[in-house]
């Protein structure tokens, strides 16, 4: 049987396919060049295969003359992937995870999660509930390697080679499988201080007249909306203080100085309402919640390491978050579950 995998753009003029006999052929080097690529490290791919330095080293040049490309630019200090590279590195990268599902699905065995796990999140649901998570990973499955990217932008699964991402929002993309978590809400506080001072707003049109922190997109100059609702009523407003800032943690410092009212995700504020250094306001105008997704490629639903993290996240983020009952929401409402597209 032959079998050829047509690349969106070729890695040179002349070469059209990377068929199936080079990686079968040269599976080794494929292994090897991908593990280097990761670690831009010729060293640290040794470390990782149990391998020398210098059988890796011509491992990936025979990979390169094979395919006749150069894949990586070598300094005495240094080491990147050329724009070949890149792209191999991509398609590799999909291959092994291929034959990784592959072997789950031939066997139908549950294989102990192993190898590198490669996510991301936003940056502060990454650094106060999934980060978490990822700690139990590791200490449930020790040759578990994970990378984990927390910033918010919203990345490309299939071409940043990301074995999953949990997304606040719902994605419009067809490709992937998204499974909803639960609904993330927004809450409203400030200082028992500031409070006492300035008095506290029992409707959301009473903000006009209190210093309010708003989130400011820096790319655009735009304020986050603050959204209200109370049985029938709706109300929306978009604030823009004395102070804005584009870092919810830095909002979550201010308004625990005294500096003003903000609304902020229920994660950011709970351990600071618990521990009595904010206050809820208007929390009888709690809006709908915001969908938290996890999502992932259809072919890689069947990995071991996919597998492990899915159902972790889902333990740790449940339809009713722990510390919104903590701090006295009520269970949110509106359908969950998963949903798979394409």
């Amino acid at each position: 049987m032959t079998f050829n995998l047509r690349l969106k753009k070729p890695l040179q003029p002349e070469t059209q396919f990377f068929t199936m006999y080079v990686l079968i052929d040269h599976f080794k080097h494929v292994l090897n060049f991908v593990r280097v690529a990761e670690s831009r490290s010729f060293t640290s791919a040794a470390d990782r295969l149990g391998v020398s330095i210098a059988s890796v080293s011509k491992s990936v040049s025979q990979l390169e003359a094979r395919l006749g490309v150069k894949l990586l630019n070598r300094t005495t200090r240094s080491l990147s992937l050329t724009d070949d590279g890149e792209l191999l590195l991509r398609r590799c990268r999909q291959i092994l995870h291929d034959v990784e599902a592959t072997e789950a699905e031939v066997t139908g065995a549950r294989l102990t999660p192993m190898g590198k796990l490669r996510v991301h999140a936003p940056v502060g649901l990454g650094r106060k509930v999934i980060m978490p998570a990822l700690l139990s990973l590791n200490e449930r499955y020790p040759h578990l390697s994970i990378d984990a990217d927390f910033s918010d932008r919203v990345p490309n699964l299939a071409d940043e080679g990301l074995d999953a991402t949990i997304r606040i929002g719902r994605t419009a993309d067809s490709r992937v499988i998204a499974k909803t978590l639960t609904q993330l809400r927004y809450v409203t506080c400030a200082s028992p201080a500031y409070l006492a001072a300035r008095g506290t707003p029992t409707t959301p049109a009473e903000l006009d007249r209190h210093d309010c922190l708003a989130y400011v997109q820096w790319q655009t100059g735009r304020y986050h909306e603050w959204s209200y609702a109370h049985g029938n009523e709706s109300y929306a407003l978009t604030p823009s203080g004395k102070l804005n800032v584009n870092h919810p943690e830095a909002i979550l410092d201010a308004v625990i100085a005294g500096a003003g009212i903000a609304r902020m995700a229920s994660f950011i504020a709970a351990p600071a309402i618990l521990d009595g250094r904010l206050q809820l306001v208007l929390s009888d105008w709690l809006a709908p919640g915001t969908p938290v997704q996890l999502v992932y490629l259809p072919n890689r639903h069947l990995s071991p390491r996919i597998r492990a993290f899915v159902d972790t996240i889902a333990q740790s983020m449940p339809p009713y978050l722990p510390w919104e009952k903590e701090i006295g929401l009520p269970p949110p409402t509106g359908p969950l579950g998963t949903r798979s597209t394409g």
